[in-house]
């Protein structure tokens, strides 16, 4: 099933959504029984001026009738308040219910990037899809030949689960989580900035496929920003690069930090994944 169609309802996913469908069908459902014992009429408030005590009146249904209700009526003017705002209410849980129907109908279509799938085998060799699959995209984009960061000799690496080499501890973890919860990622990818109107190059710790917008969003894990130079040099300066080139906080740039008193720990990694992502899935 293509991915895209979740983009357009956001980031909900389709069992949110049956979730507020069945809310929304118990909240109508009391609305209607609440006004069925609701007093006749409706409730208007009278001022003389902007300062003035207001009158209340109960209207009869076709506004013919007007009587004033006084202190002694509290009861009826507050039934008939509620039965205002039960009336909004009402028509405005229908109007969501009807919405999100829609959204449920179109989640169970068929999307253009499934159709190559229901294709016979024999004839898929000779078709070129107009839009990639959400599989064949990801196969295809984690295979895409990139410019990766020189080792040095004499680095200590750290091997990952899907087999790359990464140059702490705290980057493995975060390679081992991005893989067990299926997010495709390339490990330091070359990008290419512009500083004070010269080409540079950097290499974010992940670079991570957005399965939904096709985006690439990058992540930098900052590790030593209690250290002044550090802090001055790398975060501060890297952040600068990032957001003068075009990269927005929460969108196309993620990033973490840590310091001796507060180390990294995996909740937050996945906190930042959750909010830019949600929720992962998990192999």
């Amino acid at each position: 099933m293509a991915q895209y169609h979740y983009g357009l309802t956001s980031n909900l996913s389709k069992a949110e959504f049956t979730r507020r469908k069945r809310f929304l069908e118990r909240l109508i459902a009391k609305l209607e029984s609440r006004l069925e014992n609701a007093p006749e009429g409706s409730l208007v408030v009278n001022r003389k001026t902007r300062t003035s005590v207001p009158g209340f009146y109960r209207v009869s249904q076709k506004g013919a009738e007007r009587v004033y209700l006084g202190k002694s009526h509290s009861d009826t003017i507050a039934r008939l308040a509620q039965k205002e705002y039960d009336q909004k209410a009402l028509r405005t849980a229908r109007k969501e219910l009807v919405a999100i129907n829609k959204i449920l109908k179109y989640c169970d279509m068929a999307k253009v990037e499934d159709v190559l799938g229901s294709c016979q085998e024999e004839k898929k060799k000779f078709i070129t899809p107009a839009i990639e699959s959400d599989e064949a995209f990801r196969i295809r984009w984690l295979s895409q030949k990139f410019v990766q960061k020189q080792k040095n000799e004499g680095d200590k690496l750290y091997s990952t689960e899907r087999g790359d080499l990464v140059q702490s501890k705290s980057e493995g973890i975060q390679a081992d989580y991005l893989f067990h919860h299926n997010y495709a990622y390339l490990y330091e990818k070359r990008v290419k900035l512009i500083d004070h109107g010269r080409v540079t190059y950097r290499y974010p710790d992940f670079t991570i496929l957005d399965p939904v917008t096709r985006q690439e969003v990058i992540f930098e894990h900052f590790g030593m920003v209690d250290q002044d130079h550090y802090f001055r040099n790398s975060f501060i300066d890297k952040l600068r690069l990032y957001l003068e080139n075009g990269y927005v906080i929460g969108e196309n740039l993620l990033f973490t930090f840590e310091t001796q008193e507060h180390p990294f720990t995996i909740d937050q990694f996945a906190r930042v994944l959750e909010a830019r992502f949600g929720k992962g899935k998990k192999e």
